[in-house]
């Protein structure tokens, strides 16, 4: 079975640094990212067609992680976790991950 390539975002990095010390959330991030690496794209909902973004969520915790697919190199870029709060954090995090992908 094909694996996909993680690479991390600075923002992921500190967070996970973070997340190093909560037992809990770290091995929530860990199998969320091994069923990234295992499924790739499939793993998760698709946000945004264009720019091939896509969430993973758990519902306990309320974890929603967020990351890209490179159709190319068969990549995921993955840029960061949130705590599930509200609707408009969602949607503020969705588009702050948007402006970065269309600057870079």
């Amino acid at each position: 079975m094909e694996r996909f390539k993680l690479i991390f975002d600075e923002v992921i990095l500190k967070q996970l640094k973070k997340a190093g010390k909560n037992n809990a959330i770290r091995e929530i991030l860990s199998k969320i990212l091994n069923k990234i690496e295992e499924l790739g794209p499939r793993a998760g909902k698709l946000l945004d067609s264009q720019l091939h973004i896509y969430e993973v969520k758990m519902k306990n915790p309320p974890i929603r992680l967020y990351y890209k697919y490179n159709i190319q190199n068969n990549e995921i870029y993955v840029f960061e976790y949130e705590m599930k709060t509200s609707e408009e954090k969602q949607k503020r995090t969705i588009e702050k991950i948007k402006r970065f992908l269309l600057k870079s």
